[in-house]
């Protein structure tokens, strides 16, 4: 029984010295593998695996090089580089930015203005102001949703065509004199259609004269 136990002991002994030695041989066979192949010997392009470490199996040369561009593409961090600290003491001056005076454009004037319409200047013969100076409250209201004036005074210069019905038609700003487009605008909307008199040809091109001041 004794002998037995004693055969029992030295076969675990030996073969515990087997695994040893195998652990061993296996371990430096993987570490001369890899210096002897630093590439893959089996998969020239590369391996597919399923994220299990399963290799599923072998890439194609296509399918290597669509990957490249990817990979080559991938963004890398920057590294941030901390900006040097000037000392207090050592730290120049800072001299005044240079600036650019710009003038700004005057401000309207507030408050109410007087009108006066006229005179009208015909193409070809005389024509009387009409009716063009009857809406002044219009006018003035022109004025004073569209900013009012950016003087002392202002002007706009409507041109308009009449026909032998003596309406003015066809009208357009000719020229403003400190006031807005859009003050301008309205007042020859204020023009259009209104009763001048009759030309004294059958279709004749003239311009009224709108004039604003500001009350003292």
């Amino acid at each position: 029984m004794q002998r037995s136990s004693q055969r029992f002991l030295v076969s675990a002994l030996g073969f515990t010295a087997l695994g040893l030695v195998a652990a061993a041989a296996l371990s430096e066979s993987v570490e001369n593998l890899v210096r002897r192949y630093p590439y893959d010997p089996a998969c020239v392009w590369g391996r597919l695996a399923n994220g299990k470490g399963t290799i599923v199996r072998c890439l194609t040369e296509q399918e290597a090089a669509g990957l490249a561009p990817v990979a080559n593409a991938l963004p890398v961090a920057p590294v941030a580089t901390p900006a040097p600290v000037a000392s207090p003491a050592l730290a120049p001056s800072a001299a005044p930015a240079a600036t650019t005076a710009v003038a700004p454009e005057a401000p309207a004037k507030p408050g109410r203005y007087d009108v006066t319409v006229g005179p009208v200047t015909a193409d070809h013969g005389e024509l009387p102001v009409g009716k063009l100076g009857q809406p002044k409250d219009r006018y003035l209201k022109c004025l004073d949703d569209n900013g009012g004036l950016r003087g002392d005074s202002g002007e706009v210069h409507v041109r308009f065509l009449v026909r032998s019905k003596g309406v003015a038609e066809g009208v357009s700003v000719q020229k403003r004199v400190n006031v807005s487009a859009e003050a301008a605008r309205c007042v020859s909307e204020v023009v259009d259609r209104r009763h001048v008199g009759t030309p004294d040809e059958p279709l004749v091109g003239a311009t009224v004269l709108v004039k604003f001041t500001t009350r003292p």
